[in-house]
């Protein structure tokens, strides 16, 4: 059994694989900053690679804009800093469950209203 089966097993109840998956996808992102670098210019998602500060966070709570019904939860946020622009990104993870209709909608909403982004 590998040592994320038996990380997973030690919780008692309802095991939460979504979110363990994404706490660790996110914990091997923020030590391999060059992979999460080359996957994002590999798909496009940015283009540059001069970032001096990036940030990886789980499980960020927004809350909802007017137009919202609810209040939304981050799965992985990735903020890249060159010192003078910053770009967000926002990581869904789906495992085992299905994304809420509307969900990605709502999260290009709450990117377009984040103060000093790109």
């Amino acid at each position: 059994m590998s040592l994320f089966s038996n990380l997973l097993n030690l919780h008692s109840g309802n095991k939460p694989l979504e979110d363990f998956f994404t706490e660790i996808v996110a914990y091997f992102l923020s030590l391999n900053n060059g992979i999460l670098i080359d996957w994002l210019k590999h798909h496009s998602i940015i283009s540059d690679d001069n970032y001096s500060s990036i940030k990886i966070s789980t499980q960020q709570e927004h809350k909802g804009l007017e137009s919202h019904t609810e209040d939304s939860r981050l799965d992985i946020v990735v903020e890249l800093s060159t010192g003078l622009n910053t770009d967000v990104i926002f990581i869904e993870s789906k495992i085992g469950s299905t994304e809420i209709p509307g969900q990605l909608k709502k999260y290009a909403d709450i990117l377009s209203k984040l103060p000093n982004i790109r």
